[in-house]
């Protein structure tokens, strides 16, 4: 990432993560994170400054979108397809033990619903259930790498006026639909799948223009300790008043203030292996999660909620960093690893994630 490393942010990442596993657990521990679904928002943020560091270079000296795509895709595509075949299971067998759910499911064949969610493509007709039916997250990993895309294609003539028009219509967009339906909490279902890409609109190319002021020695160097920063995130993503109103400043005022000041390094060593740990299991967390709530709201008797949510939040925390150690690492070396005739040739890897 020109030569930086932002070790803070990579902890940045692992507290949203987590901050929407409260979000989507039932019972007592959804009260930890009643906003946790803004959680996207910052990951969108925290994805247009670490990439735009990492690419934006690369894409506007010649680096084509669809060599970029695949570079996002070898990224994000093992541990996503981990988490639709989890959900396929789950739903499969929630289906056969609790018939009396009654999960919706999309107009189409079993293997048509899987071959889609595979290509990261979004039930488009409503049906009664999430966009991603195996897998509700789905959507805003659609969203962020189809929107890796429209950037990698724009990047040679994304100049500053061209991006200020981006992020003015992504606020105006953000400010709508939040008045709108009352919250930012959309993106997920068939009948607002465009929400999502408005979020994506305001915090993926407002992450850009942090990235380039950060290049240019224009983003003022915060005094504030660190643990502040990390504190405002978990505020952003705790209960109380304010709405659709309250939504609005945290993603267009809050997260970007978050990041700005988060974007130093700590000066412990452990607490920068933490950071860096957090931030390694923040996405098989993110994607491996859902399934694994839809079993235990299905599953779990009304007396046993607390201390089953309790065990899937433990659980899930822990399969995610097994997928880490033992899948998604072995599976990313094996994928930046060049052919062996042309390794000298080959130019390395950006390395964000």
């Amino acid at each position: 990432m020109d030569g930086r490393k932002y070790v803070s942010l990579d902890g940045l990442r692992g507290v949203a993560a987590l901050a929407v596993v409260l979000y989507h657990l039932p019972g007592p521990l959804h009260a930890l994170a009643p906003r946790g679904y803004l959680a996207v928002d910052l990951f969108f943020l925290l994805s247009g400054f670490v990439l735009a560091g990492a690419y934006e270079a690369r894409l506007r000296a010649g680096l084509v979108p669809g060599a970029f795509l695949l570079i996002r895709l070898k990224r994000l595509w093992p541990v996503y397809a981990v988490g639709v075949v989890l959900g396929v299971f789950v739903f499969s067998l929630v289906r056969a033990l609790c018939p009396e759910a009654g999960f919706a499911f999309p107009h189409e064949t079993m293997a048509q619903a899987i071959l889609t969610s595979l290509l990261f493509l979004p039930q488009f007709a409503a049906y009664g259930g999430p966009a991603f039916p195996f897998n509700a997250a789905s959507w805003s990993l659609s969203v962020e790498l189809f929107g890796n895309l429209a950037y990698a294609a724009l990047a040679r003539t994304l100049r500053a006026p061209l991006l200020a028009a981006l992020i003015c219509v992504g606020l105006a967009g953000v400010a709508l639909v939040a008045l709108k339906t009352g919250t930012l909490d959309v993106g997920v279902s068939p009948s607002n799948l465009a929400g999502g890409y408005i979020r994506f609109l305001f915090s993926f190319p407002a992450g850009i223009a942090l990235w380039r002021l950060e290049a240019a020695g224009r983003l003022p160097t915060m005094r504030s300790p660190l643990w502040l920063a990390f504190a405002a995130a978990a505020f952003a993503f705790c209960g109380g008043g304010g709405g659709a109103a309250r939504d609005i400043v945290t993603v267009v005022f809050l997260f970007p203030a978050i990041l700005v000041a988060a974007r130093g390094n700590p000066r412990s060593a452990r607490l920068a292996r933490a950071f860096a740990w957090a931030g390694a299991v923040s996405y098989p967390l993110y994607v491996l999660h859902p399934p694994l709530v839809v079993a235990l709201s299905a599953l779990a008797s009304p007396s046993a909620l607390p201390l089953a949510s309790l065990a899937v939040l433990c659980g899930t925390i822990a399969a995610a960093a097994l997928a880490n150690r033992y899948f998604d690492r072995p599976v990313q070396a094996l994928l930046r690893r060049p052919p062996q005739a042309d390794a000298a040739t080959i130019p390395a890897r950006g390395g964000a994630d």
